[in-house]
Parts: structure tokens; sequence; C-alpha cells
């Protein structure tokens, strides 16, 4: 069985225990070194073999990404802990039925243009792009998040900002824009 190698004095896991702290906290940084694979994620918490193989067969079907900072969160050898159930992958992502790929939100129904889904008169959410600094196991969005881990096309963007500049007269302004 692997164990865990101590975590630094700075209270990381080993693995990032010689990232300097301007490296650590800068969020360019935490993007591309998100946890993608089996491989780093046992470095950093306990799995068992058949945990492992939990992981990887549901990475076939849903992307995996955690931010070293939120990992180094997560408790080494409970799986348990709420932080890790968040991020992790279990058995359960292994069971897709037809209904879990709709569209839970009937975001695409409420969607004008790429990008934005326009439900309430006062208010419109801009998707920029599908890449999250992490992919929760929850995310109503999961069956596209991660999905090309990039903006979206500049003519999606100004297609979307113009539908944004088109509805402004026509209805009350939004009061909150969630990108």
């Amino acid at each position: 069985m692997k164990t865990l190698q101590e975590s630094s004095s700075n209270g990381r896991p080993a693995i990032w225990a010689d990232v300097p702290d301007s490296q650590w906290e800068d969020w360019h940084w935490q993007i591309s070194n998100r946890i993608t694979s089996v491989n780093v994620l046992e470095q950093v918490i306990f799995m068992s073999e058949a945990d492992k193989e939990v992981i990887a067969k549901s990475l076939h079907n849903l992307r995996m990404a955690i931010t070293p900072y939120y990992a180094s969160l997560m408790s080494y050898d409970d799986p348990q802990c709420p932080i890790r159930m968040r991020a992790v992958p279990t058995v359960a992502e292994n069971v897709v039925a037809p209904e879990d790929l709709l569209d839970p939100l009937h975001e695409d129904v409420d969607s004008p243009t790429p990008g934005i889904t326009h439900r309430y008169p006062d208010r419109a959410l801009f998707l920029v792009t599908d890449q999250c600094s992490m992919y929760c196991r929850h995310c109503t969005r999961r069956r596209y998040a991660g999905e090309f881990d990039q903006p979206r096309r500049a003519s999606e963007i100004d297609d979307a900002i113009a539908y944004i500049r088109e509805t402004r007269g026509s209805m009350p302004p939004p009061s909150s824009y969630l990108t």
C-alpha cells in the first residue's frame, strides 16, 4: 500500500512542497497544474486499487480537474471528506442514464445565441468558456464542462455581446450577469 509522503512545512502535499508561493497563489499556475489523472491524484489522496479503477473508468464519461490548492484541502484517507466528495469521481458516475446527459435546467431552450442563457427578463448567464478550475461532481453543466477546455470563439462572444446590446431596449436591463 502506498502512503502519502509527509506534507511540507507549508501544509501542501509533498508533490507541491517545492512550489514557490508566488506560483502557488497564481491562478494561471493552478489551472495549468490541475489534477486530471489517477496517477497524479494518487500522490495526493489514498485510493485502493478498486478506487483507481472506478475513477479511471469514470473519466471516460466525465472530466476530472482539481486544482492543487483545492486538492490540498482534501482529507488524505477519508472518502467521506466533503471536499473530496465534490472533486473525486465515484462509482455512481459510471451509471449513466440517457436523461443524465439532457439539459436539466433547460439552458439550451433559453439560449438565444451560443454562450447566453436568458430565462429571466432581468438577468443573463454569459458562458465565455467551458473550462472551470475544478469540475464539480454535482455540476448541472457537466455534460459539456471541459469539452474543449478553452474560451468560446471570438465570433460567438461577439454574437453574445450583440444579443445583450439588442435586447437592452426591449426588456428590463439585466440586474446581473453571471460569467
